[in-house]
C-alpha cells in the first residue's frame, strides 16, 4: 500500500480534484456533460473547498486520490447553533479504493461530533454504502432514487453526582 495522507481541502485543490471528478464521475455519479453541468459542479466545488469541511486523501506523488466535499448546514447553524454536515460528494480514484481512502476521508468528520448527512444516488459504484455501515452511520427511509444516510455522535451518558 503506498503512503497516503489526508488533510483539509482548500481552493489551491480544485484542480485536482476536478481531475479526479473528470476520472470516477461514472462512478460516484455526477454529470459534467455539459457546459451548464461543469459549472454547476465547479461552484460546488469551490463552495465546498471554502468550508472548512472538505477533506482530501494524498499519495506519494501528492496527486488527489480521494476527495469528500461537504459544507456545514447554514440553516440548522442558524436556527439551532448546532453544527450539521451535508456531504455533497465523494469520489476516490478507482486504484485507491481498496485503501481505506474513504475511512481516511470521514475520519475527520466524524471526529467533529457534528450530525452528517450524506446522499447516495442508485447508480453509485464505488461501494460507498458498505463503508458508510461500517464507520456507524445508519440509512434513513428514502426514495427510489437515492439513499440517504446520517451519522451521529453517541450520546454521552450523564455523570451521576
Amino acid at each position: 500500500m503506498s503512503e497516503l495522507a489526508c488533510r483539509e481541502a482548500s481552493l489551491s485543490d480544485m484542480k485536482g480534484i476536478w481531475d479526479l471528478l473528470r476520472g470516477v464521475a461514472a462512478d460516484v455519479p455526477v454529470s459534467i456533460d455539459s457546459d451548464a453541468d461543469q459549472e454547476r459542479a465547479l461552484s460546488r466545488l469551490m463552495e465546498c473547498c471554502s468550508s472548512n469541511c472538505s477533506t482530501v486523501v494524498l499519495n506519494e506523488e501528492k496527486e488527489i486520490v480521494g476527495a469528500l466535499l461537504a459544507e456545514r448546514d447554514l440553516l440548522d447553524l442558524a436556527l439551532s447553533n448546532k453544527e450539521t454536515i451535508n456531504v455533497r460528494l465523494a469520489a476516490v480514484a478507482s486504484s485507491h479504493r481498496d485503501d481505506s481512502v474513504f475511512k481516511m476521508l470521514f475520519d475527520p468528520l466524524i471526529s467533529r461530533a457534528a450530525p452528517i448527512y450524506i446522499s447516495l444516488s442508485t447508480g453509485e459504484g464505488q461501494g460507498l454504502s458498505k463503508v458508510l455501515d461500517a464507520s456507524g452511520f445508519s440509512m434513513l427511509p428514502g426514495g427510489a432514487k437515492a439513499e440517504v444516510f446520517k451519522w451521529e455522535p453517541p450520546v454521552k451518558a450523564k455523570e451521576t453526582a
